[in-house]
């Protein structure tokens, strides 16, 4: 119960008039302008996974109708959101040596003068090249969180809030909410089966359930944990991870086939333990059975092999990178967007290899990616960039798709695999009112 009370209250904390950034002459709506204020470094990068990662840092946060805060607003309001998410509460997001007093004098001497509007940096796909829709989820101030394609073509997304799983038909634009029987049921990730079952985790009750739409019924499993992530194996077994484990740090499964549970121990640091990490995030399953896992606070990729029971820990280079949602392709090859350091990671098993990728628009935040394997190209979603990037691993080259709205935070991607059509929720809190947007490439 606990947990969902920290994610409403964030949704309605007290904020400042929202400013219409984009409508004002020269003044940027972008976040990712707003980033650009601070000095990169990696108090810059430590600053983004704790303070970010719920809604952007937009002018509505760093400014007050249009006026630079004192460093007392920022150490009130630094110290509001420690109560909420600091390492000692029940959701525990942001770093153990967060300090708001440090925090606020670090803003107040940064942020002083509001970004100007600049025309995209990277190389954007010509405007008659795509389509871009954007469909408005029937209750605005939920939270589109997670979204998968059914095998009807439709889009089912997880409306955190709401407690509901929302299926949007994209011919005719309706939505068609599924409730979930539990209550305060918080619901999370999403994935599909072979069978196309959904399985989903619940966040409050701490359950991955399964949907069988052939009979409409709905089986439960207690996992334990407040999940995060979710993926099946070619062995029927639904993967998953505890958000907030460290001592000890934990991944399981569920057996489809008798509903058994197993959680597996995952070996870390204690200074991975102390510092309020390590906060396992992103998850996925290899073509070979390898389950592979980012830490978003411990600032690794973990790969677990189900036939040994052994697991693999790769670092990344730089400290604070913030590895977030990752994928893997079709011949194991692991591609992790690196979130606080800006950048697009590649890890190959096989030679033990990582290939890092600068993204080039400053302080884009990748969050997500996904592979659409049946054209072999591999997609970012944004946290902070108000766009979609595309990235070809042979010319190594990345494509923006600028969306519609500003505020477009984007935690998840899905892929038709008939369409290749690009599905995403908006999903900052607050934000923008919950819309969901698809992206078709001609």
């Amino acid at each position: 119960m606990r947990q969902l009370t920290y994610l409403v209250v964030i949704s309605l904390l007290p904020l400042p008039s929202p400013v219409e950034a984009q409508a004002l002459p020269n003044v940027s709506s972008r976040s990712a302008d707003y980033l650009s204020l601070l000095p990169d470094g990696a108090a810059k990068r430590r600053f983004i996974l704790d303070c970010t990662g719920c809604h952007q840092f937009d002018a509505r946060i760093a400014f007050a109708e249009l006026n630079a805060r004192p460093e007392e607003d920022w150490r009130l309001r630094t110290s509001q959101m420690l109560g909420f998410a600091g390492a000692s509460t029940v959701f525990p997001i942001i770093s153990a040596d967060r300090n708001a007093g440090e925090t606020a004098q670090w803003l107040a001497k940064y942020v002083r003068e509001l970004p100007v509007a600049t025309d995209e940096p990277l190389e954007g796909a010509p405007r008659d090249s795509y389509v871009l829709d954007e469909f408005p989820v029937p209750v605005p101030e939920d939270l589109p969180h997670d979204v998968a394609v059914d095998r009807d073509g439709r889009l089912l997304i997880t409306g955190m809030f709401t407690h509901v799983v929302w299926r949007l038909d994209p011919a005719t634009g309706e939505f068609r909410d599924h409730a979930i029987p539990l209550s305060n049921a918080n619901p999370r990730a999403i994935e599909l089966d072979d069978h196309g079952d959904w399985w989903i985790l619940l966040g409050n009750p701490q359950l991955m359930v399964r949907y069988r739409p052939d009979d409409g019924e709905w089986d439960e499993f207690d996992i334990g944990v407040y999940p995060h992530s979710l993926r099946s194996d070619a062995r029927g077994r639904v993967w998953f991870n505890g958000h907030f484990t460290k001592d000890p740090e934990l991944i399981g499964y569920v057996d489809a086939s008798d509903g058994s549970i197993r959680t597996i121990e995952v070996p870390t640091t204690n200074a991975l333990r102390e510092g309020g990490g390590p906060i396992p995030y992103g998850l996925r399953v290899a073509p070979n059975g390898m389950v592979w896992m980012t830490e978003l606070q411990g600032n690794r990729l973990i790969g677990f092999d189900p036939k040994t029971d052994s697991f693999t820990a790769v670092a990344f280079p730089t400290p604070h990178s913030g590895p977030r949602r990752l994928d893997v392709g079709a011949d194991g090859v692991v591609w992790i967007p690196e979130y606080a350091n800006n950048r697009l990671a590649r890890y190959d098993p096989a030679t033990g290899q990582l290939t890092e990728y600068e993204l080039p628009t400053r302080d884009a935040l990748p969050y997500v990616v996904r592979i659409d394997h049946q054209r072999e190209r591999i997609w970012i979603g944004t946290g902070a960039a108000d766009a979609l990037l595309l990235f070809d691993p042979a010319e190594e080259r990345f494509t923006a798709y600028p969306l519609p709205s500003p505020g477009a935070l984007i935690r998840h991607l899905a892929i038709d695999p008939v369409s290749g059509a690009v599905w995403a929720p908006y999903g900052a809190s607050p934000g923008v009112p919950a819309r969901i947007v698809r992206l078709r490439v001609h």
